[in-house]
């Protein structure tokens, strides 16, 4: 039968006017590109429901066997927590700042290797979490077959394979901050700002595309590694922007995404101060672009894009609190206030860090944020059970810091 060629036009018509469409909503809509058009899978390991609550334990000063003792260790968190931990993290250098890569098997400086902690993980049922530092970053940018990061990813990526058990890889985390060499700038001056030279040259392209590297060959060799891509929870200093898109290397190779989360007084409390039960989920909806002087939130929304819209399992990697530090503080000040910071509880609406990160809708006491209720794809909580020397800055005045440096920062 003859058809007129309109009848013909018309589905082409359709089709460009859908197109159109699609284009001006994606001008209109600048966060169109994050939200997926049909359902999503659950990323590799979600749980169904609940959350994995894990924790990063102090692996240094190790004696004996260290798999005995890492055994050790966890399961006396597990009995001080009340709850056994699903996962564990360990810290590597890949490679160290000598440019030195470890294997699964030996650590380049002499340190508890992959398999070692891998081992200790599965003589109590839990989940490692490796968290590779690229501390010479530029080695990634070298990347072909017989080039030194190539291999070394290979080597640990196919060990990682031959594990077969659920692994996680958080790779080159805290990017956005300033003082990582994966960053795009260091604070050497220590005052807040992006100075000339601070540069590490390293820039977020160099990032995503590392990221993407490394991402594509534990997908190769080992499918049994989620990667975990983790900014932290705002940038400290230099301009405001966007501190996240930047970084991102693309949902196709990034299975969950993660945050580093902190409480350590930045506007410096004095002794009888109160932590506002609300201050840890605000982490996860603003960041330092936010303007506190106004009701909107200039920020860009963590938990909204990269969670609610992608559609990615949320993993707090790193959150702990401490105001240990405070050498200002009398001794016992200092300790009344850093325990209540950590566990207090005054109201329903102030309370500690842990209650903020933890407390759900079940918990004892009336809690005016319970974290289940307010954020849902939150699916695993690792506390940092470390403490360490740091410096730490913590704002006196709107533009005045104190510095604490080399201060001891217990986060236990």
């Amino acid at each position: 039968m003859f058809r007129h060629p309109s009848f013909l036009a018309a589905p082409l018509v359709i089709a460009l006017l859908c197109a159109c469409s699609t284009r001006a909503d994606n001008r209109a809509d600048p966060f169109a590109a994050d939200k997926p058009l049909g359902p999503v899978k659950p990323a590799k390991f979600e749980p169904a429901r609940g959350v994995y609550l894990g924790t990063a334990l102090d692996s240094s000063g190790v004696s004996g066997d260290p798999v005995a003792y890492l055994g050790q260790k966890m399961r006396d968190f597990n009995a001080l927590a009340g709850k056994n931990q699903a996962l564990q993290m360990q810290f590597l250098q890949f490679p160290n700042p000598a440019g030195e890569f470890g294997t699964w098997d030996k650590d380049p400086n002499g340190w508890v290797s992959a398999a070692q902690f891998a081992r200790a993980c599965e003589s109590i049922g839990a989940t490692p979490i490796f968290t590779l530092e690229p501390f010479a970053p530029r080695l990634f940018l070298d990347w072909k077959s017989g080039s030194k990061a190539f291999e070394a990813t290979k080597n640990f990526a196919q060990k990682v394979g031959a594990f077969r058990k659920p692994v996680f890889i958080r790779f080159a985390h805290e990017m956005n901050g300033s003082w990582y060499p994966w960053g795009e700038w260091v604070d050497q001056n220590r005052n807040m700002r992006r100075d000339p030279g601070e540069e590490t040259g390293f820039t977020p392209e160099n990032y995503r595309q590392t990221f993407r590297s490394v991402a594509q060959m534990f997908k190769r060799y080992a499918p049994n590694a989620a990667m975990v891509w983790c900014p932290n929870s705002g940038l400290l200093g230099g301009e405001k922007r966007d501190v996240f898109r930047p970084f991102y290397p693309g949902d196709d190779v990034v299975d969950w995404v993660g945050l580093d989360v902190y409480e350590r007084g930045w506007n410096l409390p004095q002794p009888g101060a109160r932590l506002w039960g609300g201050q840890f989920g605000r982490n996860l909806t603003h960041d330092m672009t936010d303007d506190p002087a106004t009701s909107a939130n200039e920020s860009v929304n963590f938990y909204l894009v990269y969670s609610q819209w992608k559609k990615k399992p949320l993993m707090i990697c790193e959150t702990s609190a401490t105001l240990s530090y405070r050498s200002d503080l009398a001794p016992a000040a200092r300790a009344s206030l850093n325990r209540d910071w950590k566990i207090g509880y005054w109201n329903e609406n102030e309370y500690g860090w842990l209650k903020g990160v933890y407390g759900t809708t079940s918990f004892p006491r009336k809690l005016a944020h319970p974290i289940d209720r307010k954020f849902p794809m939150v699916k695993a909580i690792v506390w940092f059970q470390i403490g360490k020397r740091e410096y730490l800055p913590a704002q006196k005045e709107p533009n005045e810091y104190v510095w604490f440096e080399n201060e001891w920062a217990d986060y236990r």
